[in-house]
């Protein structure tokens, strides 16, 4: 009985011994975890207290680097505000510039109206002595036409001439054979009968109208009065009579009543016809 309670006793104080060790050792892990815990917070709080100094530090910073901009933003501000007065300035004299250069667009537009006016004024004018410069020179072309032409007869006159000339020669040399002859005769010219027509040829020379001349005159012997007949090759062309004489040519009048042709310059003459 002894032994037991002895062993029951025993056993008693091992279980007791194993919870006292259980409670001795969760006590000291409690102990262990509190001052760990205790640090680890006393660590935080110190790395709080850091992060705090340097927020405070970050904050007064960026305080001051809003005071910075604040103060930067004023400043640019103030000078916008300024550009924007002087923008109006310059806005104002924009405006008054360009009322100006209204007005003085207005005054060239007028004159621009005016010298557009001028100007059709001046086509006007231009066409008109342009019509007028056409109608000189149509006269001047009409004039350097009959410049030409009269040229031309000129030209023939001057050719007739030297064939007159040439003729008057030859019967200046005749004239003188026959004086020559007449003289040898015991005569003279003077004892001729006046009204007597010597047979001579000649050309006409230009013709006017009803009117001729021709190349023979008094040195051949023609007088006024005197009638010659006019033909070309072998046409008869009618006969004119002498009104006035020349040494080397005269002027005849065409007789309407024997006209058979027209007369043309260079048509011959003939006081008596061959039979």
């Amino acid at each position: 009985m002894k032994n037991v309670l002895g062993k029951i006793f025993v056993f008693a104080l091992f279980v007791m011994s194993l919870v006292l060790m259980t409670f001795a050792i969760a006590v000291y892990s409690s102990h262990t975890n509190w001052q760990a815990r205790a640090k680890k917070t006393q660590e935080d709080l110190d790395k709080a207290k850091s992060d705090a100094i340097k927020s405070k530090q970050e904050a007064e910073r960026m305080a001051e680097h809003v005071a910075a901009s604040e103060a930067a933003r004023d400043q640019v501000i103030a000078k916008f505000q300024q550009a924007l007065v002087e923008k109006d300035k310059e806005l104002a004299d924009l405006r008054r510039e360009r009322s100006g250069k209204l007005e003085e667009m207005q005054g060239e537009l007028m004159k621009l109206a005016s010298a557009e006016e001028d100007l059709t004024e001046a086509r006007r004018q231009l066409e008109e002595l342009q019509a007028e410069a056409r109608k000189k020179q149509e006269l001047v072309d009409q004039q350097l036409q009959r410049a030409v032409q009269l040229a031309s007869q000129l030209h023939e006159k001057e050719s007739f001439l030297a064939i007159a000339n040439e003729r008057k020669a030859q019967l200046e040399k005749q004239v003188a054979q026959a004086r020559l002859l007449l003289k040898q005769s015991g005569l003279s010219i003077d004892s001729l009968p006046k009204d007597r027509v010597p047979r001579i040829d000649g050309v006409v020379m230009a013709v006017v109208d009803n009117s001729i001349e021709v190349s023979l005159g008094g040195d051949d012997g023609l007088q006024a009065g005197h009638e010659i007949e006019v033909y070309r090759n072998d046409q008869y062309l009618g006969r004119a009579i002498v009104k006035t004489v020349k040494p080397d040519k005269a002027v005849a009048v065409l007789m309407k009543e024997y006209s058979r042709g027209i007369v043309q310059r260079g048509d011959k003459v003939t006081t008596r016809l061959k039979a």
